[in-house]
């Protein structure tokens, strides 16, 4: 079920739920225009939370700092995961580096009062919000789009558990070591350490070893016995190992 804030910018979007039958309840939200109870990993529920701004919004929150101020740490506190959706029509102007947007059938320079922004002001600030902020940031060109889009996360979340969803393993395992995208065992992290072992034979040592004290107490001949370590590895791997360096 999704949570829609009944507020002026986000009680609209209800029009489109009705018509594609997305459940979904108009309420008041302390933080966010919309929220979304999912599935977490280990059978846990994660809330989460999606705050809708038009491009001048944006602006706005560059100028005043009320988005990071007060917006943005109480969508942190209130939900697991937050993404801002950011919805409008805009690009850059090549030549200028202006920001620049739809106004009608063309294109203008973006202002709040006398200040003009360059794309790459709004940029940076974005990229603050994913990297510093922990916000997710999806770009849509208009109300309809800001819909779908909300409407498929509450899917995303609501119709497999969390273990199911695998679409990012499903690599050419050839060209890439999907584990990578798993964390890996502590056993695994503490061998790619060693000396000459790296990433790659890790995987082999981890296999080997069913422990972190195992693979330290192991002698020179059984670290031989693994795939891809010679002698000369095996040598330096158990010599790091007992002089702790």
């Amino acid at each position: 079920m999704i949570r829609l804030d009944n507020r002026i910018g986000s009680g609209d979007l209800s029009v489109f739920f009705e018509k594609w039958r997305v459940p979904f309840t108009l309420c008041r939200l302390d933080y966010g225009d919309a929220a979304i109870k999912g599935n977490g990993p280990n059978g846990s529920t994660m809330e989460v939370g999606i705050e809708i701004k038009k491009i001048r919004d944006c602006l706005n929150s560059i100028c005043d700092g009320r988005f990071a101020g007060r917006q943005l740490p109480g969508l942190i506190k209130n939900y697991g995961r937050v993404w801002l959706v950011l919805e409008g029509q805009f690009s850059c102007d090549y030549e200028t580096g202006l920001l620049m947007y739809r106004k009608g059938k063309r294109m203008e320079p973006l202002s709040l009062g006398s200040r003009r922004f360059l794309y790459r002001d709004l940029d940076h600030w974005l990229t603050t919000m994913e990297t510093r902020g922990g916000v997710r940031v999806r770009r849509t060109l208009s109300r309809l789009e800001t819909a779908r889009y909300i409407a498929d996360l509450h899917s995303w979340w609501t119709g497999k558990e969390w273990e199911e969803h695998r679409s990012h393993l499903a690599f050419d395992e050839a060209q890439v070591d999907s584990e990578i995208l798993i964390k890996p065992n502590l056993t695994r992290r503490i061998a790619a350490e060693l000396p000459n072992i790296g990433w790659t034979k890790s995987k082999a040592v981890a296999a080997h070893f069913g422990s972190v004290v195992e693979m330290v107490l192991a002698n020179q001949d059984e670290w031989e016995q693994i795939e891809g370590i010679g002698k000369g590895i095996a040598a330096k791997v158990t010599k790091a190992l007992m002089d702790g360096k």
